[in-house]
This record gives structure tokens, C-alpha cells and sequence, in this order.
């Protein structure tokens, strides 16, 4: 068996040399199955790390978000691709991708949780849409950070839990 013991520096090069690794594969064209795959996984990570305290309610506002980014011109058009855009190059969209929590020690019973609730989600963003619980929002964080990307051309729509949420100010 072999240990690691890694600072959280450490963890983040981990990461980001993960995610660095993983983003060529991205690139060319799965199939279908490997796709649907990579979406719940890529989803339950970021419905875990990012709102796992949150609840059901918190996290299915986190995937109205990515949903919406996928569908959304100017951010990437998959889910994988959403919930790592920026990383490890410019910075992390989520901070999860980026931070070390990836390498964290995980709850199983929440992780079986999520990954069941992405699964759910997933066969309905329609349905995630629709419901348009953040109105409209393409931006989150969480009440206790101020986040450097601003809000500049965002208005805030909704507070879910910890999360507060931003959509574009209609012009």
C-alpha cells in the first residue's frame, strides 16, 4: 500500500495535474454511453463539493446552473467541461477543481447520494430548467466568500442555503 501525504500545495498540483491529464481525453468524441458517464460524474462532484452541505434544494440549484452554462454561448457546452472550465490554466469556474477537496477524504453515504441525484437530474435538465428555481442564473457563491470575478453585468436573483445566485442583467 502505498501512502501519500500531501500539503494542501501539494494537492492542488495533484488536481490541477488530474485535470490537465483529463481534458485532451475531453476533447475527442465519446460515445454516448461514456458521455452520460462522464456528465454524472463530472455533475456529482460538482453537486458534492460545491453544495453537498446545502441539501437536495442546494444542489439541484447547482446543477440549474451548470445546465444553463452548457446550453449558454460564450461557457463550454458539456457538463464535464462546465464544472472544470478554466482549470488548471486561468483558474477554476468551481473551486473544488482547483482547491484540493477533490483529494479529501469523502462521505460515502453523501457521495451515494449525489451520484443518485445527478443520475435523476440528469435524465430531466429540461425538467431542472424549466423549474427555474435561481431565475435564470449562471453565477453562484457561497455567503461567507467574495468571489474576484465580481458582478459586473449580473444581478442577483436568489439566496438558496449558503449560495447566492447571479443571472445576467437583461439589456
Amino acid at each position: 500500500m502505498f501512502l501519500v501525504r500531501a500539503t494542501i500545495g501539494k494537492a492542488c498540483l495533484l488536481v490541477q495535474l488530474a485535470v490537465a491529464l483529463t481534458l485532451p481525453a475531453l476533447a475527442a468524441k465519446p460515445s454516448a454511453e461514456a458521455q452520460a458517464f462522464a456528465d454524472r460524474k463530472c455533475l456529482t462532484e460538482g453537486l458534492y463539493f460545491e453544495a453537498g452541505s446545502e441539501g437536495e434544494e442546494g444542489m439541484i440549484a447547482v446543477a440549474e446552473v451548470i445546465f444553463r452554462r452548457a446550453i449558454t454561448r460564450g461557457y463550454p457546452n458539456t457538463i464535464c467541461k462546465v464544472v472544470y472550465n478554466g482549470a488548471p490554466a486561468y483558474g477554476c469556474q468551481f473551486s473544488f477543481a482547483c482547491d484540493g477537496a477533490r483529494v479529501r477524504p469523502r462521505s460515502k453515504a453523501l457521495w451515494k447520494a449525489t451520484w443518485a441525484l445527478a443520475g435523476k437530474l440528469l435524465a430531466d435538465r429540461a425538467a431542472v430548467l424549466e423549474a427555474n428555481t435561481t431565475l435564470g442564473a449562471l453565477r453562484f457563491h457561497a455567503d461567507y466568500v467574495s468571489p474576484d470575478w465580481g458582478a459586473d453585468g449580473f444581478e442577483m436573483t436568489v439566496q438558496i442555503g449558503r449560495h447566492i445566485f447571479y443571472a445576467p442583467v437583461a439589456r
